[in-house]
């Protein structure tokens, strides 16, 4: 009986087999982005299924059937360990990831969601590693959306400072609120998904911070009447992809080398998903007869010099940080022009 016992044991270990071996490891991700939206089915669903078949099972994603926490709480929905990874929108956590609120600076922005992804990615490593903004968290991957635009949904345009004085305008909180909150007292700020409302009951004249995804995604498509689009003020918004520091820790190093292969500047180019669809939807606004026009001359000059007083701030909160906000954003820029150059 020994004999065979040994036998046995020394068959299977021959064929790479041990009690435990080949063990299933399942990580949870939570989102707050419905399964329809292109970074859930076409990014992070992709990249999750990569990650499995490239650890031969082992390492398996699983999503939520819902987000875990509201936008705002990702980060900490990972850190507490009640998911293991999150996408969390850099926008509504300013206090804390405010070196990543670079991309929406006026004028950070020129170019395609995966130059920029990549770009971003790139001044991380370079500049804002060294800040530690996510801290107790193991950073991923960084993933910029589409350049965002300015999207009129009354007849006339709103192509003077002075028109725009005295018009109401949808946008999200923070930067963009703070920013256009400079030109006029119009700004109605609250969560992308509630421009719908105000759209669709002719409460605003335009909304902003929105891409031509979200066009689409929150059902403007049918209210809007021009795309209007300034030269050099371009902004962007970029989310992170995090897992629970104890979690990563506690993978193997194949697991994590694997993870690390596929995730960083990788997982940036899956951005390029983001631009067929936006390119795709953009298609479809001119089909329906959207005007798409660029701002004039005087009132491009008008929003550049208020707006200054963004990219001033910015690179203030970036030295209390440690990091040189200007060299930065240069870099940053330089780095989209040579992946994709400046967006026509």
């Amino acid at each position: 009986m020994k004999s065979f016992a040994c036998l046995l044991a020394g068959l299977l270990g021959f064929a790479g087999w041990a009690p435990g071996a080949g063990a299933q490891t399942k990580l949870l991700l939570s989102t707050f982005f419905p399964q329809s939206h292109p970074l859930y089915a076409q990014v992070l669903q992709p990249w999750a299924k990569d990650v499995e078949r490239a650890t031969n099972g082992e390492l398996r994603i699983e999503f939520s059937p819902s987000s875990l926490a509201p936008p705002p709480g990702q980060l900490d929905l990972v850190a507490k360990g009640i998911a293991d990874l999150s996408i969390q929108y850099v926008g509504v956590v300013p206090n804390r990831l405010q070196l990543l609120l670079m991309t929406e600076v006026p004028g950070a922005a020129t170019t395609t969601a995966e130059a920029m992804s990549v770009a971003l990615w790139r001044t991380q490593q370079k500049f804002f590693q060294k800040a530690d903004e996510h801290k107790g968290l193991k950073l991923l991957a960084l993933i910029v959306f589409p350049l965002q635009d300015f999207y009129g949904v009354k007849e006339q345009p709103l192509n003077s400072i002075e028109a725009l004085k005295s018009a109401k305008i949808a946008m999200t909180p923070g930067m963009h609120a703070r920013k256009w909150g400079a030109i006029t007292t119009g700004v109605v700020a609250g969560p992308a998904f509630k421009y719908f409302e105000l759209v669709s009951k002719g409460t605003v004249d335009a909304y902003a911070a929105a891409t031509p995804i979200d066009v689409f995604s929150f059902n403007l498509a049918q209210y809007t009447k021009y795309v209007m689009r300034f030269q050099d003020l371009g902004t962007a918004g970029s989310f992170s992809l995090i897992l629970n520091e104890g979690k990563w820790k506690s993978l193997t190093p194949p697991l994590q080398d694997t993870i690390t292969r596929l995730s960083g500047e990788a997982f940036a180019r899956r951005a390029a998903e983001l631009d067929r669809v936006s390119e795709a939807n953009l298609k479809k606004l001119r089909e329906q007869g959207v005007s798409f026009i660029d701002a004039s001359a005087n009132l491009n000059a008008d929003l550049k010099k208020a707006f200054a007083f963004m990219t001033e701030d910015w690179a203030a909160e970036a030295g209390k940080r440690g990091v040189d906000g200007k060299a930065a954003l240069e870099f940053y820029r330089a780095e989209q022009a040579k992946l994709a150059g400046a967006r026509k």
